[in-house]
């Protein structure tokens, strides 16, 4: 149930990129818009979080008292923002998909950087041995 709450946030927002990326034009720019910078790294957090919560939550009793709401929170308190700023944020830019392309692109990128560097410091470790 807990890990629900954000799996119908992110269907909900996916749901609503495809529907409003189907208008000739795009939607007018919130007043307090998340830089695309700002905004990828944002879901590169959010990404990572949940990632990290799905994987642990079972080995971890501690985790067990943590709910995907609270992985989401923390994420939005990193960086000081409101659910409405994010959200309307997330419906402006998947209403420009190259834009918001360009910001996944850049999440991606982040998160490949994150596994090549893993990769090699798990090489270090095993030719040490």
């Amino acid at each position: 149930m807990k890990r629900r709450h954000i799996s119908i946030f992110f269907l909900s927002a996916f749901l609503l990129i495809g529907i409003v990326s189907c208008q000739k034009e795009g939607i007018s720019k919130p007043k307090q818009l998340i830089s695309e910078k700002k905004m990828a790294d944002i879901l590169y957090d959010l990404h990572l979080s949940q990632a990290l919560f799905d994987r642990f939550r079972y080995n971890d009793p501690d985790s067990l008292k943590l709910d995907a709401k609270d992985i989401y929170q923390s994420v939005l308190d990193k960086y000081h923002l409101e659910d409405s700023v994010l959200t309307k944020s997330i419906i402006y830019y998947s209403s420009y998909p190259k834009i918001y392309e360009g910001i996944y692109a850049k999440v991606i990128d982040r998160m490949n950087m994150e596994q090549e560097e893993m990769n090699k410091q798990e090489e270090i470790k095993v030719k040490k041995e």
